[in-house]
């Protein structure tokens, strides 16, 4: 079925086929009459024609009286076009069909009106008023066709009639040479008609294709409006989903930090043996917890877009010596043999992002190797270097491999056992291969292992200077720490009094500027670090905080934001604001290193 007829049946099959007619059958009839002003100027240019040409052989009386019969079919026609603009637009089709009927009638009085002239204007004694009566009808018809071509029972009415007399004219004279003649005219009108049924079939079809282009711009615009809504609605969504998570994050991590900073000073305490296997149960709990709040806070940095790339040349086998030293004992542990290949390649990466990328694949390798053993190695692709973690372990279906790298995807853990991870590494390491401009690929076979790899560009072999060894800077160390929740405060203080920090402690901005002005005029010096929650009372955050103790000229040294918020909003308000950002909880072993850091940089810039 072609395109003009599914649209031309499509409102009949809508309505039960009644009265109202097909766009296309429309479109045709308002087509008709809006050129109509096109015949108005053939006909008038062929009346001229049969007139002037007809005058050295006819009484003026003949010419005169067939002309006015021809002028009033074309008032007429004006009448019908008058009669055609009073339809109104939404009319359903029958006025149209009725005004496509008249005018059909109309072309059968106007074709009676020209075929007479063959018996007014046709004198045998004088053979060329036959043959130019015969070119004007010729004309006349012949350039019918394309105005009627929308609707050919009008032409068909037309020029049936113009040589239906012309071949009566002919029989009635009763000579063989006018018997052709009227024949080869009536073969004439057939190809006119042929002409006419091909026209319109094109002309229904491209009032079907534009139509058809309207339904589906409007089907499109549809689709679009829904596509923005269901956008709408997904932003909204995110944004509610990281409310939810920097509110839950927050109040879950608040307690969770308290009881972090109290199980450190707990074992640091005189305990017996069954009071330290409690203390460590706790601090192990607590790990397990704290893991899973890293693996949610990479994901919201990184879709915060505050983790940035640092390049630099990066040597690979300090990279895998690094990893030998976390991963060895865990897999002696296991049994697994775990090795790296000896290499001097370089490549062009950020380190701690090239490095998070390999402990996540690692990680992943020996949670899932039961026997055998995992093969860390680079080899070179080109200007590239290809960094490779290859296992003896599970394997992983074919059907599987493009979901693993979702988030919470775990293959094999349907009881989600927190001992074989929360299905968060594959994903972050994938995010992280992207910021260096490559991709994790896999291959794998279920029983025989797997094989993960990433490229990096090649680089030349630089020279490191061997960092110095960092002294513990805890002792004397003038710390102020910003917290509203009353158990962090006391957890942290008994932590770091143990690890000889001076500290003092401040519950919102009010207090913080007060010990500040009392430390300075009772010692003459100022805080070295100050650590400030983000979540404070009142309307100032823990941003808004360090902005305004830092713009004091006895302002702390160093500064640096604690929160349990993993909004993307915090991340990249610190980012924006180069603070330095921890999550909480914070485990004492990176607490101690984040203060030796922060007390170093604040020393030199003392000094």
């Amino acid at each position: 079925m072609s395109t003009a007829e599914r649209v031309a049946l499509a409102p009949l099959a809508a309505n039960g086929g009644g009265l109202v007619i097909e766009p296309v059958r429309a479109e045709c009839i308002r087509t008709l009459f809006q050129q109509i002003r096109n015949s108005f100027a053939a006909a008038g240019v062929v009346t001229v024609y049969m007139c002037a040409t007809q005058a050295p052989f006819h009484p003026w009386t003949e010419i005169a009286a067939w002309l006015a019969v021809q002028l009033s079919t074309q008032l007429l026609r004006l009448w019908l076009v008058a009669r055609y603009r009073r339809i109104p637009a939404d009319d359903d089709g029958r006025r149209l069909e009725r005004a496509a009927s008249l005018n059909t009638l109309y072309m059968a009085i106007a074709g009676c009106v020209w075929g007479s002239t063959a018996f007014l204007f046709m004198d045998l004694a004088q053979p060329i008023t036959v043959a130019l009566t015969l070119c004007g009808l010729y004309g006349i018809s012949g350039g019918s066709v394309p105005g009627n071509a929308y609707n050919p029972a009008g032409l068909y009415a037309f020029v049936g009639a113009i040589f239906g007399l012309v071949m009566i004219r002919f029989l009635l004279v009763g000579q063989y040479a006018y018997d052709v003649l009227g024949a080869a005219s009536v073969g004439y009108s057939a190809i006119l008609f042929g002409f006419c049924r091909v026209q319109n079939r094109e002309l229904q079809e491209g009032f079907a294709i534009r139509f058809e282009n309207r339904r589906l711009l409007a089907e499109l615009a549809v689709e679009k409006a829904e596509a923005e809504a269901a956008r709408g609605r997904a932003e909204k969504a995110n944004l509610a989903k990281s409310q939810l998570l920097a509110a839950a994050s927050h109040d879950l991590r608040q307690p969770l930090h308290a009881l972090s900073l109290f199980s450190g000073s707990l074992q640091s305490l005189a305990l017996d043996e069954e009071a330290k296997d409690v203390a460590s149960r706790i601090q192990s709990n607590v790990a397990a917890m704290e893991k899973l709040f890293n693996g949610l806070l990479d994901i919201s940095r990184l879709e915060a877009g505050v983790v940035q790339s640092h390049r630099e040349p990066m040597s690979c086998q300090d990279l895998f010596d690094r990893l030998a030293g976390y991963f060895d004992p865990v897999a002696e542990q296991q049994g697994l043999d775990l090795r790296f290949r000896d290499t001097d390649l370089w490549v062009d990466a950020d380190p701690t992002l090239t490095e998070q990328i390999c402990v996540n694949l690692v990680t992943n390798a020996l949670r899932y190797t039961r026997t055998g053993g995992i093969l860390v190695a680079a080899r070179r692709l080109g200007g590239r270097v290809s960094i490779a973690v290859a296992d003896t372990g599970i394997g992983i279906a074919p059907a599987d491999q493009a979901r693993i790298f979702e988030e919470f995807v775990q293959i094999g853990n349907p009881e989600r056992d927190r001992g074989k991870g929360l299905g968060l590494g594959l994903s972050i390491a994938q995010r992280l291969a992207a910021i260096l401009d490559s991709r994790i690929e896999i291959r794998s076979a279920e029983g025989k292992g797997s094989r993960f790899s990433f490229d990096l560009p090649r680089a030349a072999p630089a020279k490191v200077a061997k960092a110095a060894v960092q002294p513990d800077l805890m002792a004397g160390l003038r710390l102020l720490l910003i917290d509203d929740d009353a158990m962090v405060r006391e957890g942290a203080e008994r932590l770091l009094r143990q690890w000889g920090v001076d500290v003092a402690l401040a519950a919102d901005l009010a207090e913080a500027e007060a010990l500040i002005g009392q430390t300075v005029e009772a010692t003459g010096a100022r805080f070295d670090v100050c650590i400030a929650d983000f979540r404070l009372p009142g309307a100032v955050d823990g941003l808004g905080v360090i902005a305004r103790l830092s713009a004091r000229p006895d302002a702390p040294a160093a500064f640096c934001l604690v929160t349990g918020d993993m909004g993307a909003e915090v991340l990249a308000a610190a980012d924006a604001a180069q603070v330095p950002i921890i999550h909480k909880p914070l485990h004492p072993a990176r607490l101690r290193a984040l203060l030796n850091h922060l007390a170093s940089g604040a020393r030199q810039a003392v000094a």
